[in-house]
């Protein structure tokens, strides 16, 4: 009876011993398995969170590049209204007689060129508001219809307030002056 019994506790720790190392070996082997697939979905997300950066990088470079053709646009935009608009002035405070043919020449060549430079960029406001001042400004050079230095300024400065919008500036600009 001894025989067995020891016989029986030898298979038992050998099995024990062996069901120790099996363990040992499978929390190992376990431990090395979940460090690369962590490896391995580490550089996955990196990759794609670099892509990401990327594509963000074309976006932001594509905004900045839109905006700064906004402003370029706006600015010969306004150099052109500027220009109208002190003859315009001119003439409607009596200052002048008539309009500089000069003057009436450029502004009727670069009103259209300005239309389609602001119509590749802007918003349908920055449009609406554009072709309201101009055809306002038509009307009294070329039709003779009335019209006061207050109502010119006020379509120009509805005219700037849509491309300050369009530009994405928030607040809008009033003239306060007295004239």
């Amino acid at each position: 009876m001894d025989d067995i019994f020891k016989i029986a506790g030898a298979v038992i720790a050998s099995l024990g011993g062996g069901a120790l190392i099996v363990a040992a070996f499978s929390h190992w082997l376990g431990g090395i398995w979940a460090k690369r697939m962590l490896q391995n979905e580490r550089a996955k997300h990196s990759e794609k969170l670099e892509e990401l950066k990327q594509e963000l990088d074309t976006l932001k470079a594509k905004d900045l590049t839109r905006h700064h053709d906004k402003l370029v646009i706006y600015r010969d935009v306004v150099h052109i209204v500027s220009e109208i608009l002190r003859e315009l002035e001119a003439v409607s405070l009596g200052k002048k007689e008539k309009f500089d043919q000069a003057v009436e020449q450029n502004f009727s060549l670069n009103r259209n060129k300005a239309y389609g430079y602001i119509a590749l960029v802007s918003s349908q406001e920055v449009m609406d508001r554009y072709n309201e001042m101009i055809d306002f400004f038509i009307e009294i050079m070329y039709e003779g219809a009335p019209g006061t230095w207050h109502q010119m300024r006020e379509k120009a400065d509805r005219m700037l307030n849509a491309m300050r919008e369009d530009l994405g500036i928030e607040d809008t600009v009033n003239y306060r002056g007295r004239r």
